[in-house]
């Protein structure tokens, strides 16, 4: 079976319907074929899963990382769909006004980053002056949460010195690096 066939059926299109007359995620999966079908080496494709409901969004992402990886098409995808994007992506890259602010592949960023979430038995009188890798450090009253995006070690380490603190540390998702880069700038 030849590609549009395929994906004609997989996305379920309509052949007896006129472009203007489908629904704005049916147009969204026509695009798509019409994108994916002929072969393209390098597809750029700004909210593909725009209006389509989470079956079809499924179907379109499997069918987009089957495409890259059968045939090494690359693709450069934008979307504010975060989740969508840890899905399948290899690389990000953090855009805010104009600027890449983060990029790099995605399991680095996830290995490299990570939450810290400090409690100290009193509130602290003086700042801490924190190894280098805080990338954003929020205090209220007796808790830090910091985001570090290195020498997360030194600052476990660094935390546990201080008298009294409890510190634990979690993984982060692009969602969370990307809220906080974006409402940092």
């Amino acid at each position: 079976m030849d590609l549009e066939q395929r994906y004609l059926k997989i996305f379920e299109l309509p052949l007896n319907r006129k472009v203007p007359d489908l629904s704005k995620g049916t147009r969204s999966k026509l695009m798509l074929l019409l994108a994916i079908a002929r072969g393209a080496e390098l597809l750029i494709l700004d909210e593909p899963t725009d209006g389509l409901d989470p079956a079809a969004v499924e179907d379109v992402l499997r069918e987009m990382v089957a495409r890259s990886a059968s045939d090494g098409t690359t693709i450069f995808f934008s979307s504010h769909q975060l989740p969508e994007v840890e899905q399948i992506a290899d690389h990000v890259s953090i855009i805010d006004d104009g600027r890449v602010i983060v990029g790099d592949s995605l399991d680095d960023l996830k290995a490299r980053y990570r939450r810290l979430h400090i409690v100290f038995e009193t509130e602290p009188r003086t700042p801490v002056n924190w190894a280098e890798g805080v990338e954003h450090l929020h205090q209220e009253g007796r808790s830090v949460s910091i985001l570090a995006s290195r020498n997360v070690e030194e600052l476990v380490e660094q935390a546990r010195s201080i008298p009294g603190t409890s510190v634990e540390q979690f993984p982060v998702t692009l969602k969370e690096i990307f809220l906080e880069h974006v409402r940092a700038n």
